[in-house]
């Protein structure tokens, strides 16, 4: 028996997952109030989203598949791309120093 393990949340690997997210906030943004509301409100935000943003999302996942196909760690950190120094990240992921001080951040308050 072979044992293949999934890789861990990869959503931009599947340009849907980016859809269905824009998507779920232009409905959000409608803030309908009723059944006749959310059904327009999801309906409009299929209009709104751009052939452009697909091909974008389309793009983007394919950038990974050369390493995925590698067996290379292939996480998508924002943070990451934002901040390259581990003690700069913000989304509260333990950096180097404990992620008890951030850059810029005064430890006697």
């Amino acid at each position: 028996m072979v044992m293949v393990f999934l890789p861990p949340y990869s959503p931009f690997l599947n340009p849907i997952e980016e859809f269905f997210s824009a998507w779920r906030w232009k409905v959000y943004e409608h803030q309908a109030q009723n059944q006749r509301s959310l059904l327009h409100a999801m309906d409009a935000a299929c209009d709104d989203i751009t052939g452009d943003q697909c091909r974008g999302w389309l793009r983007h996942a394919r950038r990974f598949f050369p390493r995925c196909i590698a067996r290379e760690n292939i996480r998508c950190d924002v943070d990451e791309n934002l901040w390259p120094d581990r003690r700069q990240h913000v989304d509260g992921q333990e950096g180097e120093d404990g992620g008890q001080e951030r850059e810029g951040e005064d430890s006697d308050q």
